[in-house]
């Protein structure tokens, strides 16, 4: 593998096209076991953020809700470093989620 790191090619890819839902694999989490009608998006994105780049602000649903990270790694972060945290007085429970569309 000599060959340069994508070095020449930087710059002259367009941007990929921004919507809703193309995100990249592996990047959302799903958030378990959540008292969401203790919790807010808001009280969320301060728990993940320092993790990584919040993609879109958190979505609650009832018992359980998705936050959507940047990058692969800051979702595997989180699940590491905040995994069985309080929020609301119930410890979550977080795991990687496919990347369907949430209803």
């Amino acid at each position: 593998g000599d060959l340069p790191c994508g070095a020449a090619v930087r710059g002259e890819m367009p941007p990929p096209p921004k919507s809703n839902q193309q995100h990249p694999p592996n990047c959302r989490v799903f958030i378990g076991n959540l008292a969401t009608e203790k919790t807010t998006p808001q009280e969320l994105a301060t728990i993940f953020q320092k993790y990584g780049r919040l993609a879109e602000q958190p979505l609650l649903r009832r018992s359980f809700g998705f936050v959507q990270f940047e990058t692969p790694e800051s979702a595997q972060a989180a699940i590491r470093g905040a995994q069985g945290q309080q929020i609301g007085g119930l410890c979550i429970d977080l795991t990687l989620s496919d990347n369907r569309p949430v209803k």
